[in-house]
């Protein structure tokens, strides 16, 4: 793994590349108030022998800069960031994949740029919040990250570590490092999220000014999604999600992974892993199912 920054219009650009880039490139896309490393390295680890994998500090996360103004953060500007970063790196076509908040913009950058994509990869993102969950409404939504980016405050590492640990069910010490990437350190001693508020808060917002749902009629290339079975409360959101994913996608794969929480490439790397080289490779409906029922 080689770690790179480059510079664009609207300041530095941090991403890791995995891999050799004569083979198939996978760029990859981390969730809300996360970063690169966090999302994906175990991942990477696994797939970096048959892949060319470019993993992407998203604008306001990890060692990329902040956007100055709210707006920059709404998806349709994220996708033209994006492909100004890709640009400098990748001259052709590539998969694109997302977790959680990267699959919603690996969906609008989909739609924006579809020359450029050769799958979309969705891991537990992009076909449930908020739209599909009608307790999620902005107020709800923006008053609990509000609260989250504030409460998220801790003494040491080792009280970040026993956060995190109740986010996966396979807690090792890289796991560990990935955490504690997430954090700074404060003048008081004291460890707080990386991501802003400012940033966590104008994501928000652009989940509601730009919904998923609209973007789906635009996807016309192969597409995957791996989701969670946990927790099962969210499975009348799945379901409605994953049928409005079918209606209008018509060349999708769509896989639960059993047992697993959000951080799905967390609790089964290495099945994720298998899943995503023989669908890449041409093979996964061979070995799994179009369609996986709750």
């Amino acid at each position: 793994m080689q770690n790179y920054k480059i510079t664009t219009q609207d300041g530095i650009a941090n991403y890791y590349e995995y891999g050799d880039a004569k083979n198939p490139s996978i760029v990859c896309l981390h969730g809300l108030a996360g970063n690169g490393l966090y999302s994906f390295d175990e991942l990477a680890f696994l797939l970096e022998e048959n892949f060319h994998l470019i993993v992407v500090d998203s604008p306001g996360h990890g060692e990329t800069s902040s956007f100055l103004n709210e707006d920059d953060y709404l998806f349709s500007n994220l996708a033209t960031w994006l492909h100004q970063v890709i640009e400098k790196i990748i001259s052709g076509s590539f998969y694109l994949m997302g977790h959680s908040w990267g699959a919603d913009m690996a969906l609008h950058f989909t739609r924006f740029y579809p020359e450029k994509i050769e799958g979309l990869i969705m891991l537990d993102g992009g076909f449930t919040f908020p739209q599909n969950q009608p307790e999620m409404t902005f107020e709800y939504v923006y008053k609990g990250w509000r609260n989250y980016m504030e409460q998220s405050v801790f003494a040491n590492e080792e009280e970040i570590s026993q956060e995190y640990l109740t986010y996966t069910n396979r807690w090792d010490s890289r796991k560990e490092k990935y955490a504690a990437s997430l954090f700074k350190k404060r003048q008081d001693g004291n460890f707080e999220l990386a991501a802003s508020t400012f940033t966590v808060l104008a994501i928000i917002k652009a989940f509601f000014k730009e919904p998923f749902t609209e973007v789906y009629p635009f996807i016309k290339m192969p597409t995957l999604l791996l989701y969670a079975e946990l927790p099962k409360s969210l499975n009348a959101a799945r379901v409605t999600g994953i049928g409005q994913l079918r209606s209008n996608v018509e060349n999708v794969s769509v896989i639960a992974i059993g047992g697993s929480s959000h951080m799905i490439q967390w609790d089964e790397p290495q099945q994720i892993a298998i899943i995503i080289s023989k669908w890449i490779m041409g093979e996964g409906c061979a070995i799994f199912p179009p369609f996986t029922v709750i």
